[in-house]
């Protein structure tokens, strides 16, 4: 975990200073003399914490934050270990607990940049403690042990379930297998006992992937150090009998899983002397012959061998399109099966082949004795598919306790831990927007991810669903809330691609709809672009009119009337429109039709001759200064500022000389903190935010502690927060569980 970085560059410092790297700011051991391994101690401990807490192992987490303490209580780092301590007894329902650690940490650091999410943080858990004691008044749902799918009849019976430490698998294809005697699950690199014993690292090469399970449970082939490997386990237990043994030398950039033969002898990979080229191959454990199995220039990929070890099924790349073969396992001629899709696992009894479908990944089942397939309709309680039992009359799921989503997440300006907005809602936040007074954060979520808005106070508590009651016939759809937070633009889907564009009052202090909704636009286009971003519209400052996109072009169209007036009209793609800040005229992209050649242009709001600012710059590569006569570009780590008007432009500041590793160089996410003096940006790895003040170049890290990679920033109007997107995998259910079902009621009623 990095801490928030300060570099100061006065004018007698900026020869001295120019090539400095950004330093971290000093946590605990540099500040109070300690050494720099104690520091690295904290950094690690901290980073060990924030996995537990992820995984909700909680009295370990909070263990780990509190050996973090113990190094520097006084320590920065320390003050935020507290912060999280706090953060894990909210997660666990200890509100009482939670408020003690806040409220301590406002008393005890109250000119800390921990002070703003901490009194955040304060409201947050008085409003959920206020909320759960309604909560506690309803029924517990009971545990349900069976699932009648209500579209094939078939039952899913629960036959497991995974808590604490062990409910740790976040994927289930091609991350997680079961033992055949049902004794652990292997998820990567961890066992994970289906007992009472804890999970384990199975080894501990470096950077070790994509592990693969024999069928004896007796051997596990992974990749590391360019090779692949094998360690020897015991069956009933998971655990290591040997250490690993290197096999095969494989410097491809291209690694997939594995596939074993049934008698756990030989397993079959993809493989090819040139890049990238890839054929069926298989190897000998036992005296470690290669064998070519097919020699096809088109891409075999997927490899798996039936359970009577006589035939391996693999896709084969087609342009367009992939299909499915096989081939005799000792080699010979291949024979295509399906048309379109992707093996993944034979029944024991080779009765079956469990393939997926393109496009939503749908999984199905192809029956080798008559060539006929059938889709495999499961609930979304049961999960993915997990394992076959022995005799392959049953399939068992596993359904993860975790979803993967976008989560909108805010950070102090000041600095200090993050804040995660609706842990209890699906959100799809890509796009969001603050109140004009900063109390409120709207973005969209909810079952149908885009379909709904919610409103969240910045004070804490939960959030509103926006309630979008208009007297149109049809169902109107919010998309954008105006910069005065008093229009609601939404749309209706019509067909080809195309939309209506509408716009309605709204108040967000009522979370509602105050008025009826006026057609803006009829009919536009959104297939060009159609991504919900600001790749589509934008809103004008004063609120009274949009900048949209239709049919490539730039359109205007006022918010209280249909008439839309066109802009521009050339064959190039444009998009991300931009108003200035005195609302006079629009920035836009210009993308070439016959390339990946993207430019800056400038026009005026009421049209006429655009003006061509910057060459090589995309939408996250800009903003505009505050006065509205220059835009700034952010290229190769350089801020310039190009003059609307014409000229020559301008250096304002070169990042790329304020860091030496090099994070700087591909910056992006350029925009304003209000205020005037800062702005923000992304580093190139999309994982790190800065602010740097203009024109003195100090520099500050922040949200250092979330590495997950960030999406679109968003500066609240008071400069106080900056709130941004983040995708990864997030708890959502206490337990993972395991389910099972035959396989004749799959397909019974199908065949």
């Amino acid at each position: 975990m990095k801490k928030s970085a300060v570099v100061f560059l006065s004018a007698g410092l900026v020869l001295i200073m120019a090539f400095a790297p950004v330093k971290a700011r000093p946590t605990a051991p540099e500040a109070s003399g300690q050494s720099a391994e104690t520091n690295a101690i904290a950094e690690k401990q901290f980073t060990e914490a924030v996995t537990l807490l992820r995984q909700e192992n909680f009295s370990d987490a909070i263990a780990a934050y509190e050996k973090v303490i113990a190094l520097d209580p006084k320590s920065p780092i320390a003050q935020d270990a507290r912060y999280w301590i706090g953060q894990t007894y909210l997660r666990m329902g200890k509100y009482d607990e939670a408020l003690s650690i806040f409220r301590k940490l406002l008393k005890d650091y109250p000119e800390s940049a921990i002070v703003p999410v901490t009194r955040l943080m304060v409201s947050r858990v008085e409003a959920e403690k206020e909320a759960q004691m309604t909560i506690a008044k309803r029924e517990a749902t009971p545990d349900q042990q069976v699932i009648v799918d209500p579209a094939t009849g078939a039952q899913f019976s629960k036959v497991g379930e995974l808590t604490g430490k062990k409910a740790v698998v976040v994927y289930v294809p091609t991350h997680l297998s079961r033992s055949a005697n049902g004794r652990f699950l292997l998820f990567d690199n961890l066992v994970i006992p289906l007992d009472d014993h804890e999970p384990f690292r199975l080894v501990e090469n470096p950077n070790p992937y994509f592990f693969s399970l024999s069928p004896d449970a007796r051997k596990v082939a992974y990749y590391a150090d360019d090779a692949i490997w094998i360690v020897p386990i015991s069956p009933d237990t998971g655990r290591p009998t040997g250490a690993p043994e290197k096999m095969l030398a494989y410097t491809r950039k291209y690694r997939p899983p594995v596939g074993w033969s049934p008698d756990s002898r030989y397993f079959t990979f993809e493989y090819g002397k040139k890049e990238p080229e890839r054929n069926i191959w298989t190897f000998s454990v036992e005296d470690r012959s290669l064998k070519q199995i097919t020699n096809d220039s088109a891409s075999q990929l997927h490899p798996v061998w039936s359970g009577d070890g006589k035939t391996i099924a693999y896709m084969q790349n087609l342009r367009p399109g992939r299909a499915v073969y096989v081939v005799p396992a000792e080699g010979g001629p291949p024979r295509k099966i399906l048309d379109e899709g992707a093996p993944y696992s034979w029944s024991p009894d080779t009765r079956w082949l469990m393939y997926y479908k393109r496009g939503p990944n749908t999984p199905a089942l192809y029956r080798l004795s008559d060539g006929q397939s059938f889709d495999i309709v499961r609930p979304v309680r049961v999960g993915d598919f997990l394992a076959w039992s022995a005799d392959g009359k049953e399939m068992f799921f596993y359904r993860s306790s975790y979803d993967y989503c976008p989560t909108a997440n805010v950070v102090s300006t000041q600095g200090g831990p993050t804040f995660r907005f609706g842990r209890e809602l699906p959100l799809w936040p890509y796009v969001h927007f603050w109140s004009p007074d900063s109390r409120w954060v709207v973005t969209s979520g909810g079952e149908l991810h885009d379909q709904d808005f919610y409103v969240f106070p910045i004070s804490g508590g939960k959030a509103i669903r926006l309630n979008v009651s208009l007297s149109n016939e049809e169902h109107l759809h919010p998309r954008s809330i105006s910069p005065d937070g008093k229009r609601l633009l939404l749309f209706i889907p019509r067909s080809e691609g195309k939309e209506d564009l509408y716009v309605a009052p709204v108040s967000l202090e009522e979370a509602r709809t105050t008025g009826p909704a006026v057609r803006i636009f009829g009919g536009r286009d959104k297939k060009p672009v159609g991504f919900g971003k600001r790749d589509e519209w934008a809103w004008s400052p004063d609120g009274k009119r949009l900048a949209l996109v239709h049919e490539n072009d730039i359109w205007v169209a006022p918010a209280d009337r249909e008439a839309p007036a066109r802009l521009t009209k050339r064959p190039e793609n444009e998009g991300f429109p931009v108003w200035s800040p005195d609302g006079r005229n629009i920035a836009f992209i210009r993308r070439s039709i016959e390339g990946p050649d993207e430019s800056l242009w400038v026009m005026s709001n009421s049209g006429g001759e655009g003006r061509k600012i910057w060459d090589g710059c995309d939408a996250e590569h800009f903003t505009w200064s505050l006065d509205g006569r220059e835009i700034l570009v952010l290229s190769d780590g350089i801020i310039h500022a190009a003059p609307v008007s014409g000229g020559t432009s301008r250096q304002l500041l070169d990042l790329g000389k304020l860091d030496a590793n090099g994070d700087f160089k591909g910056a992006f996410g350029l925009c304003w903190i209000p205020g005037g003096k800062r702005l923000a940006f992304l580093d190139h790895s999309s994982t790190r935010i800065f602010l740097v003040s203009l024109p003195g170049g100090e520099v500050t890290e922040l949200a250092t502690d979330d590495p997950d990679e960030k999406d679109w920033i968003y500066p609240s109007p008071d400069g106080k927060w900056i709130s941004y997107v983040v995708e990864g995998f997030v708890k959502a259910r206490p337990a993972g569980t395991i389910w099972k079902v035959k396989v004749e009621d799959l397909v019974k009623g199908k065949i």
